[in-house]
Formats: C-alpha cells, structure tokens, sequence
C-alpha cells in the first residue's frame, strides 16, 4: 500500500500542520511554515524521490530552517545531524529512517513514475483548500517541489556552513553563487543531498543515475 500524501492545514496555534483524512494530525510536522509541516508530513516520499534529504527533513521537523544551527553548540562532526535530531526531541528511529536506504521500496515505485504519482486533482484542490483558509495563494504541483527544493536547498546551505567552519580549508561555501568547494572541487548545493544510513554513518551524497551513490563527505563524527 503506497503512503498517503499528508496534507498542512491551520492548527490552533496559528501554525501549520500535517494531517491525513485517515489519522488526524501526523506527530511531529508542528511548522511556522506551509512548506515545513509537507516537508515534514510527507518526508518518506520526498526522501525516496530525492527531493529532499536529512537537512531539510531535520530543519522541517525541528521548526525551521534556523533550527540546526540553535543547537549546533558541540560543532556537527561532534555530534553527527542524528545527535542534532535527538537534540530537538526527534525519535532517533523516526529519524534515521527517512534516508534513501530505508524507504528502498517505496523509492523503486516511485521513481519510476514521479511525485505526481501520489497527487490526484482532489487531492491538489485540498491542499490548495487548506492554504486558502490560512490566507496562501494557489499552488500547482510544480511550484510545491519548487518550494520543497529550495527548502531543502537552504537547510543543506545552513549545515555546510556549520561544516565550513569545523572543515577548514576542506569546505569553501559560496552562498550568493549557491556553491560549495569540498577537497578543491566545486559542487552546486542543488545536487547535494545530506544521507543518514541505518548503520547511523552519515555523508554528502552527489545525484547520480542511483540516487546519492557517489559519497562526496563523510561527517566524521568524533568520539
């Protein structure tokens, strides 16, 4: 049985939450913002299409994309992103789990077909319902994963520069260009994405033809 696609609506608190028709409000998807509580709520499809990755999964579920830095005190190859997840309360099998690796079988229906598999015209006028009611303009499929892209996009640029300053000279990051110099090879941010694998060994992966295979940075965490 494939996921349901989690849909944000207006919570009482006046932020956004995740929610499905069949069980409430989804733990854990609490954001100040739209694109945070779908990040959030649908993060094993995001994961298994590579639209997102651990960086904006963790800045989704923390509260925001300021959220990784607030708690980055001991340095991120001290405590690895699975100690920043703990850190904010996340369940660390929660958390390792939205990886690549983990939602292998949803990843092999999936991309196949694409996210738009998972969104039927009902299921895009609820969510556009739902942003009416919270004063959001339409959106279409498109401007969803454009959204989520650059979320992710930003996370990621938050944790490399939290990584620029333990890696010196290893990590140059450009934030203006959106590039990053790991090892004196340019990479654009776009095609990085941060894994988490079960084993809890964490890297930066570069898109290829099997999604993230190509480990550009191990995060070494120390003892």
């Amino acid at each position: 049985m494939l996921p349901l696609i989690a849909v944000p609506v207006l919570h009482s608190s006046g932020a956004w939450i995740a929610s499905t028709a069949a069980g409430g409000y989804v733990a854990a998807t609490l954001s100040s913002t739209w694109v945070g509580a779908f990040i959030a709520g649908n993060a094993g499809i995001l994961t298994g299409l590579g639209i997102t990755s651990a960086a904006g999964v963790l800045a989704a579920m923390g509260g925001g994309l300021s959220s990784v830095g607030a708690v980055l005190g001991s340095g991120l190859s001290a405590i690895g992103l699975t100690g920043v997840a703990q850190s904010l309360g996340l369940a660390p099998a929660t958390f390792l789990g939205l990886t690549v690796a983990s939602w292998a079988l949803v990843a092999t229906s999936v991309v196949a077909v694409g996210v738009g598999y998972f969104f039927t015209q009902k299921k895009l006028a609820e969510i556009n319902q739902e942003r009416a009611k919270g004063g959001l303009a339409a959106v279409t499929l498109t401007e969803i994963i454009a959204e989520v892209r650059d979320y992710e996009k930003q996370a990621l640029m938050n944790i490399l520069e939290e990584l620029e300053a333990e890696y010196r000279g290893i990590i140059i990051l450009n934030r203006v260009l959106e590039t990053v110099v790991i090892r004196g090879k340019t990479y654009n941010v776009s095609n990085l994405k941060y894994v988490i694998e079960k084993t809890g060994r964490e890297y930066l992966g570069q898109r290829s033809n099997m999604p993230f295979r190509k480990i550009v940075l191990f995060v070494v965490k120390k003892k």
